[in-house]
């Protein structure tokens, strides 16, 4: 835990190599006594052995933030994991837990946004991201394998490189009200994906959708808290960070147990 983590540190396994917008959205997020420390797996497009090349490093990642001695990692990159299948996340988990002595928490940010959906009791959501058509349909999947409904979805099919420059600051509201047009008696929506600008929308969405609207890196922050214990409400970036719930596990829909 560093200096400026001295409530905690979010030890932060990133896939792209380069990053920007996420950096500077994750410091603002971020309360007062909370830090981040970042480590990536180095991805440099999307595609399947991109991801698969990506992910043999997340070991290693985990690894040193360890050393570093942060208050949990976060296992990131919802393109990669759900790609590998529903559930992946917990294997994922797992492993990276074993590699580092199982001495300090271990989460991913897909079962942060589950947790939150569930937090926030969302099971009908519309969907809006950056992805490619293939990546959405295996995050829809995976949703769906928790008791999550997508009723609508948009993605808008950048090239990794292009989430960080094509988008501008009202590029995911602008988004997010296409797909309410879509869905408007959705119960919520999932802005995924925490490399295009999001943050400063997320009041503006729920105003105008009436619903309480998860983006990737809120839910990144506030699953990481709360799976530790710690609870620091935040003013002016939506319901879940403003309540900051208690931790709710997610479970598999009752009819992809049987």
């Amino acid at each position: 835990m560093g200096a400026y983590g001295w409530k905690a540190t979010i030890g932060f396994i990133g896939p792209p190599r380069t990053n920007e917008t996420v950096l500077h959205e994750a410091i603002r997020l971020a309360p007062k006594g909370v830090s981040w420390c970042w480590s990536t797996m180095c991805l440099p497009e999307f595609g399947q052995f991109e991801f698969d090349e990506a992910l043999s490093l997340a070991g290693l990642c985990a690894k040193e933030l360890a050393e570093r001695k942060v208050s949990i990692i976060v296992a990131t990159g919802i393109p990669l994991i759900t790609s590998k299948g529903v559930d992946y996340h917990l294997q994922l988990e797992r492993e990276i837990a074993a590699l580092t002595g199982k001495t300090i928490p271990v989460t991913s940010d897909i079962h942060c946004v589950l947790g939150a959906l569930a937090a926030l009791k969302l099971n009908r959501i519309s969907l809006s991201s950056i992805y490619q058509r293939y990546i959405q349909d295996n995050v829809i999947r995976y949703l769906k394998h928790y008791g999550v409904e997508t009723l609508a979805d948009e993605g808008l099919s950048y090239a990794l490189a292009d989430c960080m420059t094509q988008a501008d600051m009202n590029t995911s509201y602008e988004c997010a009200m296409r797909v309410h047009q879509k869905a408007p008696k959705a119960q919520g929506m999932f802005i995924a994906c925490p490399q295009w600008p999001t943050i400063d929308n997320i009041e503006r969405m729920e105003r105008d959708t009436g619903a309480p609207v998860v983006t990737h890196l809120a839910a990144i922050m506030w699953g990481a808290l709360a799976q530790i214990g710690v609870h620091e409400p935040l003013e002016g970036f939506g319901k879940l960070l403003r309540e900051s719930p208690k931790w709710v596990e997610p479970k598999v829909a009752a009819q992809t147990v049987a």
